[in-house]
Parts: structure tokens; C-alpha cells; sequence
């Protein structure tokens, strides 16, 4: 990725195109297309390496009485490819020529294989039929990270004369569950530890297909945020975590130097604080694991406008700098939303009007600053990953839908332009669909792979924007932007996470004001390694609501309590649900503090003994005005 221009506003762009953008095109015969009919099944067979057994028969129809095929030449979807083999049904070899190839899919370049087959028998006859298969190994259909599998299955372009195509993909069992975001297979089934699925012609017209396997990915990232104040005084500088949402649960292994407090943003972002003397540079080294999974939405719970929640509308729906809501965008929006739609319908409307409306354009990448949802409208052809999330945020919100943008980082398989993080760094978009939930959606890759109504494992999000369109950024100064873009962060997969046992800290302190008079003081601190949430203490069968928690945030809650409570073995636990169940994160004992009573006693004692004398020298000072005598019968003091 080329850095940004020095005044450049943006931080998140895409270098991101999902590997199958192949299209694979059928057999062109040597004679015309309408001579000949064709039938084709194609078998991938994927082994547990990832290398892939393709098996292509056709079935060829003579539809003139003096015309035969003599070759073919067929595009295949690997640049790699090995043991080639052509046979006739019922035996005899078919020569074969490989030649690799050189093509472009929009701003993408490729390479792939063609195969120059030329047929040695001349198979005469109107209405005659005869078949041929092709077999050869091919790498670079499948892709496997940590716990993950994706199978990519190009779309095609049939050749004139082509009456059938179908696809069976095979894959082993042990790549676990199969998630097929947008497609329907035609069949499916198991067999002899491998799992098959069928698909038909109309599956493979309009877009490859990226098939999933597995529930979860995890990735181990080492951010390495560079922290300065160049400032004259003590500075508070911050740093951004991954934060917990439907699809991902962000785990803090370490941070080196710990951070001075923890806590999270109205949007759930983790942020740690960094108290530095002036002129002062550190290092944040962290090691965090996220989690991220596979999520199917089920979209036929949706709900519709009505059914929003108000609080949500408020804080999700109004316009900022980039998702401007007003103008072109707000007429956009008044012709893809339908009232009576479900609020999923228009959501998907939203998100085929954004990507039928831009042409992304990876020259931007280069000299890239960010231009907002009214200048993509007004530019459609000259977008990047943001404009794709910021119009179709701004769209939403424009409609009354909420909406907010996830940053972060989205694999881009062999694509990228190097092996560091910051070149893939990307933007998509979440909604808030009742019924649903907050459901993840990506315009930018929507051009080639249709996941509408699911979340994949490719995509792990650093932070999110909604209430504010660009915070929080990775290192913030007093709450702005320091323009760090990663560059130090480095990403791996691993396949299992750490163990941690869940422990948080309380402190139960009685400070006893007076007998039956009492302030209960409770503090704790959250477990080191994950946010959590609805953490409660329970005391004397009370239960007291702390909320979400960031990892290692301190809180206190402070009460009067009347009545009992000043003397007595009383006991808080610190606590969290779990499932079914509750988690004891901690536990305490009620120190007794007596001081605030001794002092309130003595106060007291202090009091009543000035009231007295001040009583006293009042009754003096009167029985001097009146000449009387004192209360001891003597005269007055002069």
C-alpha cells in the first residue's frame, strides 16, 4: 500500500478482492457454436492439503450430418496446473496443450491455464452424442486460515450451444460446517468422510462463489502502538482496542506498560489510557486474540421501522461530516425505501442500490483522501472501500435505519500488495435490523461475493465508528486523531485460544456513620482480559448494576444504608452471567471502618458542649442586660 498524501483525511482503505474473480468460459469449438450442443459437469474434489482433483466431462451433441470437432479450447480457474489428463468415454487418450494466459477482471490482474484439446477421431452424424473428460490437479482454489476453509468455484461464461452446467464441490468433513452465504446448493449430502454440494447453471451466471467452512477463525494481533507527547505538560494519550460485537469476542492477552485505566466508548471500542510526562515516548505492546464467527442472520424475524428502538434512532440515524443525510443522499434514499417493507428488505435494497451505483476504482488507493457519502453519489467511479460504507451508512441513516462503520482488517488472499496488516486494512458496515440484531454487511465485497444476510470469518474489525465518523482512531491526543495507521501491527492465525480463569476483584469497605447509619463503598475490577457485561455485586440478597465493563476497568458504587448493617459478617459477591449460569468472578468480606463514627461522635460530643456554653453565656448576657441576678444567685459579671 502506498502511504497517504500528508493532508490526506482518510484512514481505512481496501486492497481487498476475494481470489475467485476467474470466470471460467466453456468449450469454443472450432465450428459454429449452434452445430454443436454441450453438457458439463465439473467436479472439484478438495483434499485436506487444500490442493484440488478437477474432473470436467462433457457431453458433446452433433447437430449437423457433415460437421465434427476437431478441438477445443478451454479456460481453466488456476494458474497452476498439473497431471493433465484427456480421455474419451469408454477408454483412449485425448492430446492436450496447457498455455498460461493473462487476463484482467476489472482493476485486477491474473494469470490462468488454457487447455488446447485436439480430438484424433472424427465422430460423424446428426444427433450423435459422445463424451470426453478432462482431469488435472489445480492449487489456489482453496484457501485455509486457522480454523477456516474457503473453496472458491469461478462463475462462467457459457459458450454458445451450452444446454447444461453443473458443479459438485467435495470437500473433507474435517473442514467442519458449511456456510454458504447467498448461494443455494441444488443437492448436498455426506459420503465416506466427504461432503458434497451440487450446484446448477443458474448458481454459477452472475457471480463466483466462495464457499465456507468452519465456525470460527482466530487471529493473534500485535499491535505496537508508537506513543509521544511533544506537548510542554503531562498528557493523557489513548489507545484503541478491538471491541466485542455480535460476530467477534476480542481477548487482552497483554498490554506492556499497563495502561493508567481502562473503560469503553459508547460504541464498545476498548480503550486504554497512558498518562506521559512531557516530552515522554513509549511503546504500547500488546498481544490480543480475536475471536470471530460465523454468523447466519435470520432475516425473516425482521421487524419493521416501527419496531426500532428509540434510544437506537437517536443515536445511530443523524447526520455527521461524512454520512451526510440531507441533499442527493436523502433523495436517493426516499427511492429505495419502501414503508411497509420489512426493515431487512430495506436494508438488502440499500445494498444492491450502492453496489449497482459505484465502480470501485483501485487507482484512488494511491493518492486517497476520503470523500463522504454525497461526493461518492456525485463520483461514482472514483470510490474506494470507504465510499462503498460511507454512502451506504449514510443511505441507511437517511432512511431511519441505524447504521455505524466497523474498520479494520479483511484478508484479501494473494492479492494483497505485501505481507503487512496496513495493506489490507478496510471498512464495511453494520445495521441494526430488529428482530435481528446488529447484522454486518459489506458493500465493497458484495461486487463479487453475494453475503447478504450472514457474517464470514474474513473480517475482524479494530473499531467502530458510529457516533462519531472517524474516532476512535488507533492513538488519540485529548480525544483527536494522531494519524497512526498501523504500521507497526502484525497478524497471525492460531487454532485455539489461551485459557484464562475468569477473576475480577471487589472490595466491600462499611464506613459506619453511626449506630444504623452506614456508607457501603463497592469497587471492582473487571477481569484483565475481557470486556464483560451486566457485572453485578450482590449483597444481603441486593444486587447492584455495574454494566459492560472494559478489561481491567475499575468502578465504585457508593450507598446509605439505614437500619442494620453497622456491626456483623457481611459478605459482597462480584458476579456476571454466564449461559444458564452465573460466574463468580470475586468475592469480599465488609471491612468496617469506625473512624466516620468516632469522628461523628466526637463532632457531636463537640457540638453539644459549644451549644451548651453558648446557651449559657446567652442567658448570662441577658440577665446583664435586664440587672438580674445570675441562675447561681450571684451578681453578674461585669
Amino acid at each position: 500500500m502506498k502511504r497517504f498524501a500528508p493532508r490526506a483525511r482518510i484512514k481505512i482503505i481496501l486492497a481487498v478482492w476475494v481470489l475467485a474473480v476467474f470466470v471460467m468460459i466453456l468449450p469454443r469449438p472450432t465450428a459454429a457454436g449452434e452445430n454443436f450442443n454441450y453438457d458439463t459437469r465439473v467436479t472439484y474434489h478438495v483434499n485436506t492439503d487444500g490442493s484440488t482433483q478437477v474432473t470436467e466431462h462433457y457431453s458433446v451433441t452433433n447437430n449437423t450430418p457433415r460437421l465434427y470437432l476437431n478441438e477445443i479450447t478451454l479456460s481453466t480457474p488456476t494458474a497452476t496446473l498439473t497431471n493433465l489428463n484427456v480421455t474419451y468415454d469408454g477408454g483412449g487418450s485425448i492430446p492436450a496443450t496447457t498455455n498460461k494466459q493473462k487476463a484482467k477482471e476489472g482493476d485486477i490482474d491474473f494469470d490462468y491455464q488454457q487447455i488446447k484439446i485436439d480430438f484424433p477421431r472424427q465422430i460423424f452424424g446428426q444427433g450423435r452424442s459422445w463424451g470426453f473428460t478432462v482431469r488435472y490437479q489445480a492449487t489456489g482454489l482453496v484457501e485455509s486460515r486457522g480454523g477456516s476453509h474457503t473453496v472458491y468455484v469461478p462463475s462462467i461464461e457459457p459458450a454458445e450451444g451450452t444446454d447444461d452446467y453443473q458443479v459438485t464441490v467435495e470437500v473433507p468433513t474435517s473442514f467442519g460446517t458449511a456456510h454458504f452465504a447467498g448461494i443455494k446448493s441444488a443437492s448436498a449430502g455426506t459420503r465416506n468422510g466427504t461432503q458434497y454440494f451440487n450446484f446448477n447453471k443458474g448458481a454459477l451466471m452472475t457471480r463466483a462463489l466462495a464457499l465456507n467452512f468452519g465456525d470460527t477463525n482466530i487471529y493473534r494481533l500485535n499491535f505496537n502502538f508508537p506513543l509521544h507527547n511533544n506537548g510542554l505538560f503531562p498528557q493523557t494519550l489513548t489507545v484503541a482496542l478491538p471491541p466485542d460485537m455480535g460476530n467477534q469476542k476480542t481477548y487482552i492477552n497483554s498490554l506492556t506498560p499497563k495502561p493508567s485505566a481502562t473503560r469503553l466508548d459508547a460504541d464498545g471500542n476498548i480503550l486504554a489510557d497512558y498518562k506521559l510526562k512531557a516530552g515522554e515516548r513509549i511503546t504500547v505492546a500488546t498481544d490480543v486474540t480475536t475471536e470471530v464467527r460465523w454468523r447466519d442472520y435470520d432475516l425473516s424475524k425482521s421487524g419493521k421501522q416501527k419496531d426500532i428502538p428509540p434510544e437506537l434512532i437517536s443515536q445511530y440515524t443523524q447526520p455527521t461530516r461524512y454520512w451526510q443525510t440531507g441533499g442527493s443522499v436523502s433523495e436517493a434514499a426516499g427511492k429505495i425505501h419502501k414503508p411497509e417493507a420489512t426493515v431487512a428488505d430495506n436494508v438488502r435494497n440499500t445494498y444492491r442500490y450502492v453496489i449497482d451505483k459505484l465502480d470501485y476504482n483501485k487507482d484512488k488507493i494511491k493518492f486517497n483522501i476520503r470523500q463522504g457519502a454525497t461526493k461518492a453519489l456525485a463520483q461514482p467511479d472514483n470510490v474506494v472501500c470507504l465510499e462503498y460504507s460511507d454512502l451506504m451508512v449514510a443511505l441507511l441513516r437517511a432512511q431511519g435505519i441505524p447504521a455505524r462503520m466497523p474498520v479494520g482488517y479483511a484478508y484479501s488472499g494473494n492479492l494483497k500488495q505485501s505481507d503487512a496488516v496496513d495493506d489490507s486494512l478496510h471498512s464495511w458496515v453494520e445495521a441494526y435490523v430488529p428482530g435481528v440484531g446488529w447484522m454486518v454487511i459489506d458493500p465493497t465485497w458484495g461486487e463479487k461475493f453475494d453475503q447478504f444476510g450472514a457474517s464470514d470469518l474474513e473480517h475482524v474489525a479494530f473499531s467502530v465508528w458510529g457516533r462519531e465518523d472517524e474516532l476512535p482512531a488507533a492513538v488519540m491526543a485529548s480525544g483527536r486523531d494522531t494519524n497512526y495507521q498501523y504500521e507497526k501491527t502484525t497478524l497471525s492465525y492460531i487454532s485455539s485460544l489461551a485459557e484464562f480463569k475468569p477473576a475480577g476483584l471487589v472490595k466491600f469497605d462499611r464506613y459506619v456513620l453511626f449506630p444504623g447509619i452506614t456508607v457501603e463503598r463497592f469497587k471492582v475490577t473487571a477481569p484483565p482480559h475481557t470486556s464483560t457485561v451486566d457485572n453485578e455485586v450482590t449483597v444481603d440478597k441486593e444486587k447492584l448494576q455495574f454494566g459492560r465493563l472494559a478489561p481491567g476497568q475499575q468502578e465504585s458504587i457508593s450507598r446509605l444504608v439505614i437500619g442494620d448493617g453497622w456491626f456483623g459478617e457481611e459478605q459482597a459477591s462480584y458476579s456476571q452471567p454466564s449461559g444458564q449460569e452465573v460466574l463468580v468472578l470475586g468475592t469480599a468480606k465488609a471491612r468496617y471502618n469506625y473512624t466516620p463514627m468516632a469522628v461523628v461522635t466526637i463532632l457531636l460530643l463537640a457540638s453539644t458542649i459549644a451549644i451548651i456554653e453558648l446557651l449559657r453565656r446567652r442567658r448570662r448576657t441577658l440577665a446583664t442586660a435586664h440587672g438580674l441576678p445570675s441562675s447561681n444567685g450571684q451578681d453578674p459579671e461585669i
